[in-house]
């Protein structure tokens, strides 16, 4: 299930979570097919039954972890996606963004799921989505909604499975 958890409350509002999709589930049971080699005795025997089933428990229920961080006066972002546990995604976005700023914080961190963040005005918001573009209109609205002006997407990032 597609999360959130916002680091900056006072800069943040979100728009709540979005169903995870059911294409990236489908490409991961499509991956594990394809990666588990069957012949006829191995059917025979439930031992390819066995191999994709651990390839599916291994590989399509993980949650991974992503974050963007955002410096509101440098205007420099930084993003991660895929790292197993929420600290560690936090790190990298806060440690990417630290490269061109010093005043970045993590706005948004999120798992199995699309997000980006917009800002204009001195308002910055993010979105979430099943995608880049869902992930961006969301973020785009957001910001705008709560008075933002000329809102841009300042950086996105997404996560697998």
């Amino acid at each position: 299930m597609p999360g959130v958890r916002v680091s900056i409350p006072i800069l943040v509002a979100g728009l709540g979570l979005i169903a995870a999709s059911g294409l990236a589930h489908a490409d991961c049971v499509s991956a594990c097919q394809a990666a588990t080699y069957c012949d006829s005795e191995m059917n025979a025997s439930g031992e390819c039954g066995r191999l994709l089933n651990d390839c599916y428990l291994n590989e399509c229920n993980k949650t991974l972890y992503g974050a963007i961080a955002y410096g509101t006066q440098s205007g420099a972002v930084g993003w991660s996606y895929d790292f197993n546990d929420a600290p560690s995604a936090e790190n990298e976005a806060l440690k990417n963004c630290s490269a061109n700023g010093n005043d970045c914080q993590v706005v948004v961190d999120f798992w199995n799921t699309c997000a980006a963040v917009a800002a204009g005005g001195g308002v910055v918001r993010y979105g979430l989505g099943d995608n880049q573009g869902q992930a961006e209109g969301g973020a785009l609205a957001a910001c705008q909604q709560d008075g933002g002006t000329q809102c841009t997407v300042q950086a996105w990032s997404c996560t697998g499975p």
